[in-house]
């Protein structure tokens, strides 16, 4: 009798060793759920690949009048702002009309992923679903997401954010903006000297852990009960950070992908919190090293803060004879001067998003591409209308293909909640969405997607 196994007959993370050198092989077909045997090894089903999602922000809004499309559905005519997507078309959908009750002004990054009013007094702090995501899918790769952005660290406490990625407990996660240092954290082999460093590191980390947790137990004796509740939120915090550091322990030792350098140039003009940041080569490698990332499935979950609210940190193509910041752009008061760089702004900027779907779209994956199995959000927490409106983001949703997304063209949801979005990639991605989420701003999902 033949019997079918119910287990891969080599194991998906498998590594060749040979004279001091360890590789990682890629995903065969040996490796499928389908496979009876080693010589039999079947094909690998489209529910095994790893589904993946992708945040975007870009801060500030957009010049909606050049980008929002005057026609729906799939046969709209691409606006000025668009048209470097045009290869794409059929590959994302513009969702005008979408909301964000806590937006507007220039603050809306807290919100983008949270949905919740964490800049107001009292206001209690949240999870971004991309963490939600990761939590879900994330303790099958080495990095359970990559939290990204155009500044380093998390610019908590200041004007602006500089992430989109906040803890369960409520604390905001840094972000890394060098894609040569997102590389080697990715891809560069650790050597004994870096793991035995990294192992000491756990040790100091743990007895730190060990100690506060210590101390809060002590501490709890003598407080209330609504104190004892904050204090149990802090010590779910520590549990949270115990957890990340297991999972990183068990990466430890496992071989990293091995992968072909990237061509990074000169570091010089990569470093946006450095002088001389050159935006174009800066964007595509960080867009190169985001695909590496997936397509090697080092991750599943990524937030990119790509263009920050407040003082955009790009740069605005100063570099290509742009004379205003993005924030002077959005404040226009009409002047044809700002309205004209306005649009040859955003569209330089969509031209960099282009070359990100276009460089997912090249990568075979299946009977698809990479895209097919990315869902890529793009948006900002800016009104497409005018500059900084907590309504009619400027919004679109591209890939999905073979995780069930039917791409419409260009759809109109008025005062429906980005959420929403978020909710609808949950479900595309097989993940429930968590109680209480967004803090209640979503109420169902973009039905037109699926």
């Amino acid at each position: 009798m033949h019997i079918k196994l119910q287990r891969p007959s080599l194991p998906r993370r498998t590594f060749l060793q040979g004279a001091g050198i360890t590789l990682a092989l890629p995903w065969l077909d040996i490796m499928s759920r389908t496979s009876s045997s080693l010589t039999h090894a079947g094909t690998i089903a489209e529910n095994e690949r790893p589904k993946r999602s992708v945040f975007c922000f870009f801060g500030l809004g957009i010049n909606g009048r050049d980008f929002t499309p005057a026609q729906t559905g799939r046969d709209y005519e691409l606006t000025p702002i668009l048209k470097p997507l045009a290869a794409h078309k059929q590959d994302f959908t513009v969702i005008s009309g979408l909301k964000l009750t806590h937006s507007g002004g220039h603050t809306g990054d807290r919100t983008f992923l949270t949905g919740t009013n964490t800049r107001s007094a009292g206001a209690k702090f949240r999870v971004s679903c991309d963490q939600e995501l990761a939590e879900a899918v994330g303790r099958e790769t080495r990095f359970p997401s990559l939290i990204l952005g155009i500044r380093r660290g998390t610019g908590f406490g200041g004007n602006q954010d500089q992430t989109l990625s906040w803890t369960s407990a409520g604390t905001p996660l840094p972000c890394e903006n060098r894609p040569h240092i997102l590389f080697d954290q990715l891809f560069r082999p650790d050597t004994a000297d870096t793991i035995a460093q990294r192992e000491a590191e756990f040790i100091r980390r743990t007895s730190v852990l060990d100690s506060l947790r210590e101390e809060a137990r002590r501490l709890s004796t003598t407080l209330g009960s609504d104190d004892q509740h904050k204090l149990e939120e802090y010590l779910t915090g520590i549990r949270d950070l115990e957890r990340r550091m297991q999972d990183e322990k068990e990466w430890l030792r496992r071989p990293k992908p091995n992968v072909a350098s990237l061509d990074f140039g000169k570091e010089q003009g990569l470093d946006p919190d450095k002088a001389g940041l050159e935006y174009r080569r800066y964007q595509r490698l960080m867009f190169d090293t985001i695909a590496l990332a997936l397509q090697t499935d080092s991750t599943r979950v990524v937030s990119y803060l790509a263009r920050m609210d407040g003082q955009d940190g790009t740069g605005s193509y100063r570099d290509m004879g742009n004379p205003y910041n993005y924030h002077e752009m959005t404040h226009h008061g009409e002047d044809p001067d700002k309205l004209k760089w306005f649009t040859q702004a955003d569209i330089w900027y969509m031209e960099e998003w282009s070359y990100f779907l276009s460089k997912l779209k090249g990568i075979k994956e299946g009977d698809g591409s990479l895209l097919d199995h990315t869902l890529v959000a793009y948006g900002s927490s800016g009104g497409a209308i005018n500059a900084h409106h907590n309504h009619h983001l400027p919004t679109m949703l591209a890939g999905g293909a073979k995780l069930g997304i039917k791409h419409q063209g260009h759809i109109v949801k008025d005062d429906v909640r980005l959420g929403n979005l978020w909710a609808t990639m949950f479900d595309r991605m097989q993940v429930p969405a968590p109680k209480n989420f967004q803090g209640g701003e979503a109420d169902g999902l973009i039905s037109e997607l699926v």
